[in-house]
């Protein structure tokens, strides 16, 4: 069917309602002993293992969570969707922990001078830093940030530092590239997009701008529609992974795909210089240049950051 889908066509609850279903301990408890259930449950089967003792109200708890967070067939109860999700955030230490971590040095190296990165984590939020130059940016993050992003406590356990900054890494990776393409990583909604440009950019000593509070001159924020989930990155990261610029890299000597997340010392060579122009507003038409060696390779991309024109020139 080509017509889109309405909100009134969803069979929706309201936030307040969700919210006042799930606050109770038993309603949770059952949601966790379903997840842990390899097949259905009867109702018999959960009394026993979540409340023994509550021979009037289980019932009614179990009447609450059907139909949005559990069904009920012939075979029990199991856990829908939106059940696993609120279970989920619960095992992630989401709602549940809030650990912090000092700002401290790590082996990664600042793509731009060369110095330890430093890591803190604080508030669901990973941050790496450089404490000797302007890192990608400063803007609502603190100065030098070469990532600030919300990742689960359970992502910590059991990891030192460089498996945690690998670990969001990966998962910074899998939020960015649907959100390039306007899907949601979070509730799949669709994604609006905005694009900010410096108009009067310049460098600092440290390689920032003073104007802008960042490295580069053309950023995009993405934003989902439905959940607001947002993220915003130099333009150049909708390019980086598109073929051209992969096999441009491989022939010039990287063996992998330049991850959106390796922003590294070790990649410096063949991101460090990448440049962004403006060609045409409304609608917005931008050219992302790649420099390595004696080449450059330009993409030029739509407003939308599809590629629509490839083209290799010598320096």
């Amino acid at each position: 069917m080509d017509v889109p889908v309405t909100a009134a066509e969803l069979d929706e609850i309201t936030a307040e309602k969700a919210f006042s279903i799930l606050g109770n301990e038993t309603r949770i408890a059952v949601l966790q002993e379903l997840w842990r259930a390899d097949e259905p449950c009867s109702f018999s089967e959960l009394q026993k293992t979540v409340a023994p003792d509550d021979r009037g109200n289980f019932s009614y708890h179990l009447g609450k969570l059907a139909g949005h967070f559990i069904r009920k067939t012939d075979e029990g109860y199991s856990l829908r969707f939106a059940g696993e999700q609120v279970v989920r955030a619960v095992l992630t230490g989401t709602i549940t922990s809030d650990p912090t971590m000092s700002s401290d040095e790590t082996n990664q190296e600042c793509l731009y001078c060369n110095t330890q990165l430093q890591m803190s984590y604080e508030e669901e939020t990973l941050n790496l830093r450089c404490e000797n130059c302007a890192g990608l940016t400063a803007r609502d993050v603190p100065h030098g940030t070469t990532m600030n992003f919300e990742f689960p406590p359970a992502g910590l356990l059991g990891r030192d530092y460089e498996e945690i900054i690998y670990a969001a890494d990966v998962l910074y990776d899998s939020k960015i590239s649907p959100m390039i393409k306007g899907i949601c990583p979070e509730c799949t909604g669709q994604v609006s997009r905005t694009f900010t440009i410096c108009s009067e950019h310049e460098h600092d000593d440290d390689g920032g701008c003073p104007n802008c509070e960042t490295r580069y001159e053309h950023w995009g924020t993405f934003q989902c529609d439905d959940c607001r989930y947002s993220r915003s990155f130099p333009l150049w990261y909708a390019a980086l992974n598109h073929p051209a610029a992969t096999a441009f890299l491989y022939t010039n000597g990287h063996n992998e795909k330049v991850p959106f997340r390796k922003v590294t010392w070790d990649n410096r060579q063949f991101v460090q210089d990448i440049t962004g122009t403006t060609l045409q507003e409304d609608p917005y038409k931008f050219r992302i240049t790649f420099p390595v060696e004696d080449e450059r390779l330009q993409l030029t991309l739509d407003d939308e950051l599809d590629v629509i024109a490839v083209e290799k020139v010598k320096k």
